[in-house]
């Protein structure tokens, strides 16, 4: 029996360059376009072949035409006597190269008076038509073209043209285009075969890639990214697809691992509270409420997750008035702050426009302003700052964030003691994920250095702006 391991083998056993060239989809092609060049090739010959017969027959033919009218017009002036002489001079005068023409002058009877052909062949026809075929000419037997004429009192002339020289210039022909379709048929089969085998050198390197992913090596990247070439752009398509799986995947880990931690303290909790409760009304009440606050839980990090996954995708967004949301918002934190003596100021005269989730942004402000608002001291000041970038700017005189928290202060369950309400430590954790979506970034400093209370400044704007 055949296991399936060994049919998987079978089918992804690596096979010789040449046969695996041949079965793709690359092969295919390149044979394909060598066949088209080859036709093509084969097009421009016969085109080249027959307009070269056919100029050089009528060139041919031009000349005996040409030659037969200055003939005649010698015997009309000179007679039989003269039109004798004068084949006989231009015999004499052979060319240094190709053939020279072919006369024939014979009296009523045929019978050969002047010229360089054998005898007055029967085939010939006296009304002038063309003839053509294999006659003797100085004792030698050659193809001819030419026409023969019944002169005034019955004498004969024929004048013709040796075709030998046409017939070995297009053989010339034929040779060389054979030759050259043959060079051309093997460069293009040759650079077919180097194409394919690049190119499928490159797609076996993107499908390693992929396989390697599909075994669990999700930190693998597709080569060639940096190229400027359709393989580059698809590299660049794939690692980005990557990316966004990792990121995906990192969510889904990181929501597992702090809600693991994270939520077995709430459960004992939880369970504590019930095992204790027995019939106390107070008790149960205060049970529901920690389960209400433990979903309030699950839901943060299921939402900071949703968005580190969604970093790099740009559907969704839309153009939005920064500013104008912050209007939205404000109010709310305003009458927190003066339940407890302070105020919240807004600082945005103009509109602000961006790309971005009107109900991410949202939430990033209030958690902004709610983290502000939380610490302040009777009296304190929360300012809320909007300015094109985007740039928001959330300053209070709080006591602010110790310089060895600045980096963690984004971490999830990030939690600094300043003997205010404890929360999760989520706000600011999904305040770092939304910006990042945007791409956008997210830092805190010191409101008022130096101060007793120094307070604390949060700067959103875009990536890469200078600090």
């Amino acid at each position: 029996m055949i296991s399936v391991t060994s049919l998987d083998q079978t089918r992804t056993r690596p096979k010789g360059v040449p046969l695996r060239i041949l079965q793709s989809t690359f092969g295919r092609l390149a044979a394909l376009i060598a066949t088209l060049v080859s036709l093509a090739a084969t097009a421009v010959f016969l085109i080249a072949y027959f307009a070269f017969a056919f100029v050089s027959d009528q060139t041919l033919r031009q000349l005996v035409d040409t030659d037969a009218a200055g003939l005649v017009d010698i015997y009309s002036i000179e007679g039989e006597a003269g039109l004798r002489r004068s084949l006989q001079d231009r015999l004499a005068l052979r060319p240094l190269e190709g053939e020279g023409p072919v006369y024939l002058l014979a009296d009523p009877q045929g019978e050969p008076l002047a010229g360089n052909l054998a005898g007055w062949p029967d085939a010939f026809s006296l009304d002038a038509s063309w003839v053509s075929g294999v006659f003797t000419v100085d004792g030698e037997a050659l193809p001819l073209l030419g026409r023969a004429f019944l002169m005034p009192q019955d004498f004969r002339l024929f004048v013709g043209r040796s075709t030998t020289s046409q017939a070995e210039a297009l053989a010339r022909l034929r040779t060389i285009f054979t030759a050259g379709f043959f060079i051309t048929l093997t460069l293009g089969v040759a650079a077919g075969l180097v194409a394919a085998g690049w190119i499928m050198r490159r797609v076996e390197r993107l499908n390693r890639t992929c396989q390697a992913v599909r075994d669990g090596a999700i930190d693998q990247r597709a080569p060639g990214a940096d190229g400027a070439d359709e393989f580059g752009l698809l590299s660049r398509n794939i690692n980005a697809m990557l990316d966004r799986i990792e990121r995906l995947i990192s969510a889904q880990r990181d929501v597992s691992d702090l809600t693991a931690h994270e939520l077995r303290t709430p459960l004992v909790r939880i369970d504590r509270t019930l095992a204790e409760a027995g019939h106390d009304p107070e008790r149960i009440e205060q049970a529901r409420e920690q389960v209400a606050e433990l979903g309030e839980l699950i839901n943060s990090l299921m939402d900071i997750s949703a968005i580190s996954a969604e970093i790099g995708d740009t559907r969704g967004l839309e153009m939005l008035d920064l500013a104008a949301l912050a209007r939205s918002v404000t109010p709310l934190y305003a009458d927190v702050a003066g339940e407890k003596g302070a105020s919240v100021k807004l600082d945005a005269p103009r509109p602000v426009m961006m790309r971005g989730s009107p109900a991410q942004l949202g939430r990033l402000i209030a958690n902004l302003l709610d983290n502000a608002v939380k610490f302040l001291p009777e009296g304190g000041e929360v300012k809320l700052i909007v300015r094109e970038g985007p740039v928001l700017i959330v300053e209070d005189n709080g006591p602010g964030v110790p310089p060895d928290w600045r980096e963690r202060v984004f971490l999830r369950f990030a939690r600094i003691s300043h003997g205010g309400p404890r929360g999760h430590g989520l706000g600011l954790s999904f305040v770092h994920a939304v910006v990042r979506r945007h791409g956008l970034t997210v830092d805190v400093e010191d409101a008022r250095p130096g101060s007793a209370r120094p307070g604390a400044r949060f700067i959103v704007r875009p990536a890469g702006d200078p600090a």
